[in-house]
């Protein structure tokens, strides 16, 4: 093998990696994100304590 052909499968065996990690961290990036709006969501949620308690029944 040449050095020319060398270098190139060395490159491109590092730019895989790259696009990998790349990737992966999209997908991290957006998994945090879902879940800042999940506890956003939650917070934000109206919480009637007394709501469900009393129950009105007609015959």
């Amino acid at each position: 093998m040449d050095i020319a052909a060398m270098s190139i499968a060395m490159n491109q065996g590092a730019l895989k990696t790259a696009v990998q990690l790349s990737v992966m961290k999209l997908g991290m990036n957006s998994e945090k994100e879902m879940a800042n709006q999940m506890t956003e969501m939650m917070g934000n949620m109206a919480v009637e304590p007394g709501k469900g308690i009393n129950l009105d029944k007609f015959v």
